[in-house]
C-alpha cells in the first residue's frame, strides 16, 4: 500500500482504520481491538446508534429502516456489545421469527423475500450468535440453493425460478458466512454450497453473461456503498477475497477492471449512491472513497496485485 494512500485511510473513521489494521497492516490483535471498540463511542457508529428509537428500531424509511442500519453496522464492525443489537434484531426479526420458538419454513419462505434472510443470518451472526433460531434459518435458506449454484429471491412468489441473482446470491452468502464463522454450520455443509455459489459467479466472471460474455447490467460497475441489498462487482470481490477463489483465473478481467478504476491519486472513487433517504452519508459522491479504497486494496492485495 503506497504511503499516501496509508494515510488518507488512517485520517478516517474508526471503522475505516480497524479494517485498514487487520486487512492491509497485519496490526496485533489487541490494537485491532482498541480501534474497533471505537466504533461504539465515536463517528459513524455512534451517529447510527445515536439514531435509534427507544423500542430499539430506526427511522421506518427505505435504507433507513432496522433492517438496513444493521446491515451497516455489521460493515462497519461494531462490537457485539451492549442491547442496541438485542432491541435492534427482535425489531428486524421478532414478527415472523419470535423469539422462543423454532422459525417456520412456510411463513418464511412465503412472506419474506430469500434476501431478507441472509441479512437476518448475517445480522444475527455478528451480533447475537448463540440465538438459537439461526441454525434453523440457516438450514431453510441452504435448502432453496438452486441447482446452478446460486439464490433467487423471485423463489417466493415463482417457485419454478431455475436462474440465480446476483442480488440475492451474495446477500444469502454473506449471512451464511457469518453463522460458519460462529461454528453453528458444519464446516463441510457451508464450503460446499459457497463453493457452488462462487463457481456460479465465476463462470459469468462476476458480471458478464455467460452466454454472450456482455456486461449483465451497467449498475455492476458502480462504486457505491452501501450497497443495501444491491450486488455491484466490487461487493463480489470484496467477498470472495476471503476465499481461495481470490486466485482463480476467471476473476482476471473483473480484477483488471477493478485496477482501471483507481485514480492517479492511487485511490478509488465513490459514485451514484443508491436512492433512498439515509441517515446521513458517510462519504460524498464524486470523492475520493475510503470505503472503497480499503475494499480494493484488500482484494487486490488477496489476488497477489499489489
Amino acid at each position: 500500500m503506497n504511503p499516501s494512500a496509508h494515510d488518507f485511510l488512517m485520517q478516517g473513521d474508526p471503522a475505516i482504520r480497524w479494517q485498514v489494521m487487520a486487512d492491509l497492516l497485519d496490526a496485533s490483535p489487541s490494537d485491532i481491538q482498541i480501534e474497533k471498540h471505537g466504533t461504539l463511542t465515536e463517528g459513524w457508529g455512534l451517529r447510527f446508534l445515536n439514531a435509534q428509537w427507544p423500542d430499539g428500531s430506526w427511522p421506518p424509511e427505505r435504507f433507513t429502516a432496522s433492517v438496513w442500519t444493521m446491515v451497516t453496522l455489521v460493515d462497519l464492525g461494531l462490537p457485539a456489545t451492549g442491547d442496541f443489537a438485542v432491541r435492534g434484531f427482535e425489531d428486524v426479526v421478532g414478527r415472523l421469527m419470535p423469539s422462543g420458538k423454532v422459525p417456520n419454513r412456510e411463513i418464511l419462505t412465503t412472506r419474506m423475500d430469500l434476501c431478507h434472510l441472509g441479512f437476518w443470518l448475517r445480522i444475527g451472526g455478528h451480533f447475537l450468535p448463540k440465538d438459537e433460531r439461526l441454525l434453523p434459518l440457516a438450514n431453510i435458506v441452504l435448502g432453496l440453493q438452486l441447482a446452478d449454484g446460486g439464490w433467487n429471491c423471485r423463489i417466493r412468489t415463482k417457485p419454478n425460478v431455475n436462474h440465480s441473482s446476483f442480488h440475492t446470491t451474495f446477500n444469502v452468502l454473506e449471512g451464511l458466512r457469518k453463522i460458519h464463522e460462529t461454528g453453528l454450520l458444519p464446516v463441510g455443509q457451508f464450503e460446499s454450497a459457497e463453493a457452488r455459489a462462487i463457481d456460479f459467479m465465476l463462470q459469468h466472471q462476476m458480471y458478464r453473461s455467460d452466454k454472450t460474455g456482455e456486461i449483465i447490467s451497467e449498475r455492476f460497475l458502480n462504486l457505491t456503498f452501501p450497497t443495501y441489498w444491491h450486488y455491484n462487482v466490487l461487493r463480489g470481490l470484496d467477498y470472495v477475497h476471503r476465499t481461495a477463489y481470490i486466485r482463480d483465473k476467471r476473476l482476471g478481467d473483473s480484477l483488471s477492471w477493478l485496477e482501471s478504476r483507481r485514480k492517479s491519486n492511487g485511490l478509488w472513487p465513490v459514485e451514484k449512491r443508491i436512492p433512498g433517504e439515509s441517515l446521513f452519508a458517510m462519504e460524498q459522491t464524486g470523492r475520493d472513497s475510503r470505503w472503497n479504497t480499503l475494499k480494493a486494496l484488500r482484494i487486490l492485495k488477496a489476488a497477489g496485485r499489489v
